[in-house]
This record gives C-alpha cells, structure tokens and sequence, in this order.
C-alpha cells in the first residue's frame, strides 16, 4: 500500500510538472544573453526568450486629500517585523497650498490596540515637535513650514497647518513630515491608520512606513501598484521583474538581515509565481563605512563631500562592496535561485556610474585616494619618471608628487575646445585615469556577481552613455563613461543599459541610444533601454511640455514606437514605474506590449543582426581631449545628431570608431560625429573602411594628428583643404546648389568655436552651404573611392543627411522627416508629422500591417497612412502568422 502511494505522488508529481518541468528539476537555472549569430538573445534554460521587464518597487499609493475636511484612512500589512524603529513619513507633493491635518492615528486591529493614540495637537507646537521631524531641516527647507494652529483641526479643535510655497528657482526639495522611529508593527498584522484633514487646494498626499536606516525598507503604506503592474506584465508574456533591493551592509560584528530582502522577493511572487527577478542592488556605502574610512571618499574642489560617496578608485571600496555583492547574490541564490534572473549592481549618480554631481560645475576628484590612485596609474602609464617628465614638460615632477591638476587648470581652456597635447597633458592624463578608474569599478563588480551566481546568471550594468553627455558644460569626459571598450572586453558583464536618451523621447521624437549600442553587439553583449517614459498617468512630468501625454493612445503611441524599434536593433528593455505611482498601470499598455510579441517572436525565431546602411560613429578617446565649454560642439554634433539621424528616413546604428577603423562596421555611409583625434594609422584605416562608402565628416575631423594639429591631416582624411577662420559664426546657408540638392534650412551655432574650418578648395558644384563671411562651410566631394561631406558647422540636419544618403547609394524608406527602423521583413515608421507618407520598402513584394494583419499593397512603392506620433508596423512579402 505504502508502494502503490509513493507510486501515485511520484506520477502526480511528473504529470504536474511534464517532461520539461522534471529536467528544469534537474538542472538549475541559467540565464545569459547568446550573440553568436550576431543578434543577441536572451536564453532562458537555454531557450530563447523575449527580453523584455517590468521595473517598478513596492511603494505605497496616493491619498487625496479634500478641499472640505474629513477622515481620511487606509490599512496595510507588513511583511516584515520591526518591533521598535518604525517611522511613519508624509509627503505633499510639489503643490503650493496649505494642508490641515488633525488626529493622526495607527491601530493594530490584530491586537486591537493603538500603535499610535490620535494625535490631536490640543497641547499646542510641543504636541508637534516632541514626537514629529521636518525635513528637510534649516535653510535647505525652502518650501514649507509647518506649526500648530488654534481652530484648523477637525471641528473646530485645534490642527497642524503645513504651508507650501513655490521653491526659489523651481529646485523643489524633497519636503515633508515623519514621526520619531520609535513605533512598533508586526509582520502579517493588519493595521488601520486615519487623521482628519483638508487641502486647498485638493492634492495627494503619500504616507508610508519604513525602518532608518543606510538605505530604508519600506514596511507598509496605502495599497501601491507594484503588484498589479507585476500582474498586468505577466498577463502580457512578460514574466522578468526588476526592482531595487536593500543591501545589509553591517558593521564588524553585526549580524546580517536579510528580511526586507527576501520580503520584497515574496511580494514579488505572490503577484506572478513564475516571475524571474533581476534585483538593482544600490552600492552605497554606509556611515559607519564612510566615518572609517574619509579618504575613500569622494572630495571636490570646494572641499565639499556632497553628501559622502566612495570614489570608484578606492581599492578599498571595491574590496567592501564586491564582498556585500558577492553576499546578497549568495542569499539570493540559496533562497530564490530558480527564480533570479540576473543581478544588476549600481552606484555614483543616481545609479547609473557616472561621476556624482558630474553635470554640475564643481569638479571631483581631490580626495587623498584619487590623488594616491592617479600617481599610481602614472606609475603603470610611463613605466619611468623620466617618460612622466618628458609627457609633461615638467623636469620636476615624479611619481610620489605628482598631483591633480587644479581646479582653475582644468575649468581654463586656453586652446578653444580641445586640450593642448603637449602644454596640457596632466589633464589630458588626469581625464584618462578617471575614466579607467569607473570602468575598473565596474569590470571588478561584475567578477564578483559573475563568481557568486556560478556564471549562470545576468550580470548588467549602466554603462556607456557616450552621446548622451555631449551637452556637459565641464566636458563630457567628467562623467567617467568613455572607457567603454574596456567594459565591452569584460567577460563578467551580459547586458549594458542607461535610459531611452532624454533629448528627443517626446511623442514626436525618435527615442536615440544613449549608447554605441551596435558596437555593444558586436562584442558580443546586448543593449538594454530602460523606458522611463512619463505615461498619461503621470501627474507631474518632470520632462518639459514636449514629453507630456494626456491620453492611453498617445502613451501607447510612444510605448509602441519604442518596443519596435528595440526589437529591431535587438535590444531588451524594461518598461519603468520610475515614480513608483502607477505609471503602467494600465492594461491599455500591456495590451500593445502583448501584440508587439508578434514581431519580437518572429526574430527570436530567426535571429537577424542589424546592419544598417547608415553607421553614425563615435571616439571615445576624443571625448578626452575636449576642453570645459565644447559642449558648443560636442552638443550638436555628439547629442543632437542623433535626433537628426533619426528623422532622414532610414535606420541607423551607433558605432565606436575603432569597430569601423578595424572594418566591423560595413554601410554605405558613415556620419563620423567626432574624428577629431586620429593617428596616421587610424586615419589610413579609416579611408580603407569608407572607400566605396560615403562619410559625412563633422566640424574638425582630423584636427588632433596624434598629439600636434594638422590641416594637412584632416586633408589627407577627408580629401579637402581647409583652413581655420575666426572671424565668422559657425553658421552655415545653403547656397543656390545646395537648394537645388534638398538642403533648404541653416544650421550650425551662433558662436565662434575655436577652431572652426573652412573649405578653400571646393568648386562651384561641391559647395552647399557657406559662413557668414562667405567661405564654404559645407562641401560634397564626389570621387572614384567614394563621396566625402565636409560638415565645418556643428551639427547635421536630416535635410543634410538625405544628400549623403543619395551621394552614398544608400536606401532612403521615405524622403520626408520620419524615423525608420527596419530588420528582417519588418519595417518601423514613427511619424514626426501628419501623413500619409511615401514609403519605398524596396522591393517589389506584399505589404502588409505586421500587428493587425491588414493588406497596405504592393511595393517597392506604397502610401502609408499615420499621422504624427503614431506607429505602423510593416511586413514585408507575406502577411503576420
């Protein structure tokens, strides 16, 4: 009998699992990103899976408080003890107004008893201050005050009165109210918590509860949107959730706590059983850490801390933080491994592992340990001080005195945009050793993921944001993100990620890479875009009226845009509740998100890499030589091209130029955006990899030949003879051959970047747009190797871009100002303006709408239908399914 038992749960057992479910029993779970046929993949157990997330993080939900007094409340459930510490925290929003709160109170109804008796401020400002904080506190509290006041509480008692006013400079701070930590609450008991208040005007209030602490774990508040969102991205297909975890980072001798870790881990499950979770795991050091060690920490040249952040070149910091890291992934491994995806450690600003404070003035970089590290990598540099001194035209200097350069050498730029290699070199020097101390800290982080998940799981890392910090005004080198082939040849990381860019992500824009993000595939590792896209639900877009929807069709309309463009250069995403308020909360989105599966099914299927015709190419070893003030050049040229491109009416990718100097890179035209800074070697290579090609070359390629300036080598690159001119804004008009050629508007800046270049031997025919004193400012040479396109003004223009694109014999999907993406039978449109619009798909074939299925006509030639900031998807040669 006890047989014939066992037998049945042993049968019961592998029907409820079937034949796949006993072997994923048998092996444990892997994850990794499959490039070998050039179109990265994410595989799952070994099979290919969509890559696309969910990120959001437990938070509580909003309260509206009325503009005619009443009782106010909610109930919620901790999943984690915290018998002594619990601070309850409320929040008003970035509202002008006044807010009148009277007879706050917390029960346990387990244990029917108050955690917190009402709160009824009859007592007078002592009933406030004795038990309740303001934060922020002094002068750094621009906003609010906040007093006890006779007659504003519930019928007529009296209540707290909170007034806010608008912030000096519209920098609002992060103002709002907490209680002492000193309440108790029970995991798994049901709390009650009320007051009575009104609000004039109306407005949302957020409250919730947390334990203090380096980083604080949220205990409980208002029903949030976490899990619904989890719940509506599973209904989806899509079952990956990333999130942000707690990192128990103790003292010597403490214990460790893993509770808010695994709590948010069940959270997560109880939504969506099969979800596989890719935590964000937030490397900031602790106090204690930072009071034993304040040579580790970042200091700038005001002296200032800014609040006290390790500096990545700290040996000693990447010691303590690889060990928390290798600690939470083991834990994670050992309670939640067949469920955890990967793992995606971040840090410095916000996260993302550029330099603190980078886009403000004040410069880093003069702690005690950047001034030991810096001496030490001169050491590995020059290999003898006699090298360091002939680099630096210093017969004094050695490498135990070397220092940082001063603040006042570094914001100077006594050459114009670019550094002097021979009287600058330190900075030169001191810019390099910065961007190699991030990308070390970073390499040596995913070692440590890579070893405590036994290399079977994702390791991703924000990394790369080459074009997005062209408009930084120190230089965007100060960010530390320009050693990307370093990162890109580490064998630890999968997956590298930053944010949709910021500068042309509205309804009408074309969502850029922030990234080299082709380059990124071809060494082999996947670019991920976070989708932090400010939904119609979002109440306060932080963006500019440009990024703002007020409707599901319109946000879809972005979600949509965004989604086939990743499935078409083979990039993962996850769509991102950043505001933790809900901003997907809707199945409206999750509908599109389900029907786009269409496509990114089909090329999971049949893995096609992304070889545009188009290649816009990036240096980032240029970046380093760019002087405070570029941004008048890096920002039209780095940042905006992007944009541009991405409106001429055909797919582009993003390229490192050593990939197209090594011929990687194979397309019919080049937009080189910042060749500013080549060998002898790298240009030869360059000509070899274009010839046949196009390239369009942007302001002063060629300018740095090695560590002296040479028109003759930006001769020799770009086959014009130019010479610099001072006397003119960089602004270049179309002349009459330019119109007649489709250029009709002026671009440029309205400065006098030092240098700028003018062409001295282009004829007639070749001369498309002049300065302002009449020398020829953009020149199109056509030739037996090729066409070139001098580009001396900062900047392209799509109108610009379609000559190049006719001069390269590359295919153009429509000549209007649209952006296009295309791979495999798919075709992308996002329109910038009301259509319909002539789309050549080049062949002559079928066309037919690739979500709904619909026939569109015959090509190569049809009229699409799409109005701006709508979507159509095309397929070609057979329908959908």
């Amino acid at each position: 009998m006890k047989l014939k038992q066992l037998a049945a749960i042993l049968l019961a057992a592998f029907a409820l699992a079937g034949p796949a479910g006993a072997q994923r029993a048998a092996r444990p779970l892997t994850v990794r990103v499959d490039a070998s046929s050039g179109a990265p993949r994410l595989l799952i157990r070994g099979e290919p899976r969509r890559a696309r997330v969910f990120w959001g993080s437990p938070s509580p939900g909003t309260l509206r408080l009325p503009e005619k007094g009443g009782v106010v409340s909610y109930e919620f459930t901790p999943g984690v003890d915290e018998p002594a510490h619990a601070t309850m925290h409320l929040r008003f929003g970035h509202m002008p107004g006044d807010i009148f709160m009277d007879d706050i109170r917390i029960t346990d109804l387990a244990a029917g008893k108050d955690v917190l008796p009402p709160c009824g401020f009859e007592g007078g400002e002592q009933d406030f201050t004795r038990e309740w904080h303001v934060w922020p506190p002094a002068e750094r509290n621009t906003v609010g005050t906040v007093h006890v006041e006779p007659g504003a509480g519930s019928g007529g008692s009296a209540g707290l009165h909170i007034h806010i006013v608008q912030p000096p400079g519209g920098d609002w701070p992060d103002f709002h109210i907490y209680h002492e930590d000193n309440l108790a609450l029970v995991a798994g008991h049901r709390y009650r918590v009320s007051f009575w208040a009104k609000a004039a005007p109306a407005r949302d209030l957020t409250t919730a509860f947390y334990r203090p602490g380096p980083s604080y774990v949220y205990l409980g508040g208002p029903p949030g949107h976490f899990e619904s969102q989890i719940r509506l991205a599973a209904s989806a297909g899509v079952d990956l959730v990333s999130y942000e975890t707690p990192v128990p980072w103790p003292a010597p001798g403490e214990p460790e706590d893993w509770r808010a870790v695994d709590a948010i881990c069940e959270d997560i499950l109880r939504a969506n059983p099969h979800a596989l979770m890719i935590p964000r795991i937030g490397l900031y050091a602790p106090q204690w850490w930072k009071d034993a060690h304040p040579d580790e920490l970042m200091r700038w040249e005001d002296g200032g801390l800014h609040g006290g952040i390790a500096t990545p070149a700290s040996a000693i910091y990447r010691r303590d933080a690889a060990a928390r890291l290798t600690a939470l992934v083991t834990h994670l491994e050992r309670r939640f491994g067949e469920h955890m995806a990967g793992y995606h450690p971040t840090g410095q600003n916000t996260g993302e592992w550029f330099y603190m404070d980078s886009w403000d003035h004040p410069l880093n970089g003069y702690s005690p340990r950047d001034a030991r590290a810096f001496r030490d990598w001169l050491r590995t540099r020059y290999g003898s001080e006699d090298a360091l001194r002939r680099a630096w035209s210093d017969p004094s200097v050695d490498f135990d005195r070397a220092e940082v350069p001063s603040a006042a050498a570094r914001h100077a730029a006594p050459a114009g945009i670019f550094r002097d290699p021979a009287a600058e070199r330190p900075l030169i020097d001191f810019v390099e050793f910065q961007q190699e101390s991030m990308a070390g800290c970073v390499c040596e982080l995913a070692h440590a993921v890579r070893t405590a998940s036994a290399g079977r799981k994702l390791v991703l890392f924000f990394y790369g944001y080459l074009f997005e910090f062209g408009p930084m005004q120190t230089g965007p080198a100060c960010a530390g993100h320009y050693a990307l082939r370093r990162v890109l040849s580490c064998p630890d990381i999968d997956v590298l990620c930053s944010p949709i860019s910021y500068g042309d992500r509205g309804p009408l824009g074309s969502a850029p890479s922030m990234s080299a993000a082709e380059s990124v595939a071809l060494a082999g590792k996947m670019w991920l875009n976070e989708d932090d896209t400010r939904t119609y639900l979002v109440r306060d877009n932080d963006l500019g009226p440009d990024n703002v929807v007020t409707t599901l069709a319109a946000t879809n309309g972005e979600l949509i845009r965004n989604v086939a463009q990743e499935a078409m250069r083979n990039f993962a995403t996850w769509w991102m509740d950043l505001g933790s308020a809900g901003w997907y909360d809707d199945p409206g989105m999750w509908a599109e998100m389900k029907r786009l599966g269409k496509i990114d099914n089909e090329l999971l299927r049949h893995p096609a890499p992304f070889r545009p015709q188009v290649a816009l190419v990036l240096d980032e070893r240029t970046i380093t030589r760019l002087a405070e003030g570029c941004s008048v050049a890096s920002a039209p040229c780095v940042y905006e091209s992007r944009a541009m491109l991405g409106r001429m009416g055909a797919p582009y990718g993003q390229y490192l130029l050593d990939d197209a100097a090594r011929g990687r890179v194979h397309a019919k035209l080049y937009v080189f955006a910042n060749a500013w800074l080549l060998t002898a070697a790298q240009r030869a290579a360059l000509r070899r990899a274009t010839s046949g090609a196009a390239a369009v070359w942007c302001y002063a390629p060629g300018w740095l030949d090695s560590d002296r300036k040479s028109t003759e080598a930006m001769r020799e690159l770009t086959g014009f003879r130019v010479r610099p001119i001072s006397q003119t804004d960089a602004w270049a008009t179309p002349t009459a051959q330019g119109r007649r050629l489709g250029l009709t508007k002026p671009f440029g800046v309205h400065a006098r970047p030092r240098p700028l270049f003018a062409v001295v031997d282009a004829r007639p025919e070749e001369a498309l747009a002049t300065y302002a004193d009449g020398s020829v400012a953009v020149a199109l040479r056509r030739g037996s190797g090729g066409a070139s396109l001098f580009v001396g003004a900062p900047g392209v223009t799509p109108e610009l871009l379609r000559i190049a694109v006719h001069a390269a014999g590359a295919h153009l999907f429509t000549s209007r100002d649209c952006c296009v993406y295309a791979n495999g039978p798919f075709v992308a449109l996002h329109a910038v303006s009301d259509g319909p619009v002539q789309v050549n798909v080049g062949r002559n074939a079928p066309v037919f709408d690739a979500l709904t299925g619909q026939s569109l006509g015959r090509g190569p030639i049809l009229s699409v239908s799409i109005q701006k900031g709508q979507n159509r998807i095309l397929r070609i040669g057979r329908p959908p399914g």
